[in-house]
């Protein structure tokens, strides 16, 4: 049985980001239980207050909001 990596990234609560250059912003309100092995997080659009589940890798990745 192949080994699974488990280490888990710190989620930074409370920062806004946004999707791409032009994308709605959302806030990252906290952790969310894994999904397929990829570490989620609880994010709000901000503009909608719609909430989402959404990988934390990709949300590391996303730029904060200006």
């Amino acid at each position: 049985m192949a080994a699974v990596a488990t280490q888990l990234i710190a989620v930074p609560v409370g920062v806004i980001k946004q999707f791409g250059p032009y994308g709605p912003e959302y806030e990252i309100v906290s952790a969310a239980p894994m999904e397929d092995g990829m570490q989620m997080v609880n994010i709000v659009i901000v503009r909608t207050g719609e909430t989402l589940t959404y990988p934390l890798l990709d949300a590391l990745q996303d730029q904060e909001a200006l």
